[in-house]
């Protein structure tokens, strides 16, 4: 007991350890929560992709021409064309009402006007209210349309005597050939798994890091906190987040196992810079809530901010709209999130395999949230100690 007494850090570590095993809400944050969220974001994106969406067809033509796009459409991975209708009224009332996804009209002498060589519309209506699933869709069905065209326009170009070579060169003359990199399987797991997990432990890490603080203002802790670092501040910061810090790094590798055994992520950098990475997202997020504490001096108020200054980082990360394409003031507004940074190196380290240096500059704009969460520590200091700022929920 005494040389718990003799150090500052230990006898405030041994201290957090009991609030901690006593107090249920630490439970939650940093246990049960982690284990939901986590658990249900993997569950969710566990398919990859979207598949067999539901597309309705409306066939005034009835011809084996129509019968053949509707076949060709239900044939790819992304649509399902189980659903016929007379009506194009009827489809859109099913589209609006969110039970279709797509829409594709094939109006009456469609077959007629392709033989006679005429050109034929086939008309395709999408629910674009959810732009990727719709973008997928609109991929999927124009592929399939643009596949029956060339074969028929191959035909045709057979039938006047031209030779099967002579006739692809002609319908396309010019061939693309689409390399995607990084993301080769267009995969959700890649795409949105790896923006919410660790979004969610940012959530858990500036959560439970205002809770452990606030408490001290909102029940009056503060003093005896300080006498049992000896009132030495930074001893007592350091002895009070260490547990934090240790159960938000044991969060980290979770999803590192998550991401790179269950996900198969591809890791084309180092993993010393994504562990390393992921503990300067941690001191960065945990100096960022002493800022909103000692900001703030109200345990709600700084859950609050917290709660947005969270959920703004993954609108202004640039993963689902690219900053470049951002305003300035968006742009500059970005800059404010650790986790702006952190993804982009974890990208870089994972999917692109980018050179050590473009990490190391970015843990470095990550030390700038430490340094302005430490510039705080004397004044929240006075604020632990000075009674009237006591007792605020």
């Amino acid at each position: 007991m005494e040389n718990n007494r003799s150090n500052p850090v230990i006898s405030s570590f041994l201290r957090e350890i009991r609030r901690i095993l006593n107090d249920r809400v630490y439970l939650f944050i940093w246990i049960i929560a982690p284990l939901i969220s986590f658990t249900l974001i993997t569950l969710i994106f566990s398919a990859n992709v979207p598949r067999k969406l539901p597309v309705a067809i409306v066939d005034q033509d009835h011809t084996s021409l129509s019968r053949r796009i509707t076949r060709m459409i239900g044939a790819t991975p992304i649509a399902r064309t189980d659903a016929r209708f007379t009506d194009p009224a009827e489809a859109r009332k099913a589209l609006v009402s969110g039970n279709m996804d797509a829409v594709v009209w094939i109006p009456e002498g469609t077959e007629r006007n392709i033989i006679r060589g005429e050109h034929a519309d086939v008309a395709v209506y999408l629910n674009n209210v959810y732009l990727i699933k719709a973008g997928l869709l609109k991929s999927g069905i124009q592929k399939s349309i643009a596949t029956l065209s060339a074969g028929i326009k191959l035909q045709t170009h057979m039938m006047w005597g031209e030779s099967p070579v002579q006739a692809m060169a002609k319908i396309q003359a010019v061939q693309l050939t689409p390399v995607l990199l990084f993301n080769p399987y267009t995969s959700y797991e890649y795409y949105l798994t790896l923006l919410l997990l660790p979004v969610m432990l940012t959530v858990f890490i500036l959560f439970g890091t205002i809770y452990a603080l606030g408490t001290e203002l909102q029940y009056g802790t503060g003093p005896e906190w300080l006498n049992a670092s000896g009132n030495h501040m930074p001893a007592a910061l350091l002895g009070k987040l260490a547990p934090h810090t240790a159960i938000g790094f044991a969060l980290a590798l979770i999803m590192n196992l998550i991401f790179f055994n269950m996900l198969g992520l591809p890791l084309r950098g180092h993993f010393a810079l994504v562990l390393v990475s992921e503990v300067m997202l941690i001191l960065s997020y945990q100096s960022m809530a002493i800022f909103l504490v000692t900001l703030t001096k109200n345990l709600r108020l700084a859950l609050s901010l917290a709660s947005a200054y969270t959920m703004l980082a993954i609108t202004f990360a640039g993963l689902t709209f690219p900053a470049f394409g951002m305003p300035p003031v968006a742009r500059v507004f970005s800059k404010i999130f650790p986790f702006t940074y952190w993804l982009e190196l974890f990208i870089g380290q994972t999917l692109r395999g980018e050179p050590t240096a473009n990490a190391v500059i970015l843990l470095w704009f990550m030390v700038i949230f430490i340094v302005a969460g430490s510039c705080m520590v004397p004044r929240f200091k006075y604020i632990l100690k000075t009674k009237k700022y006591w007792g605020k929920i």
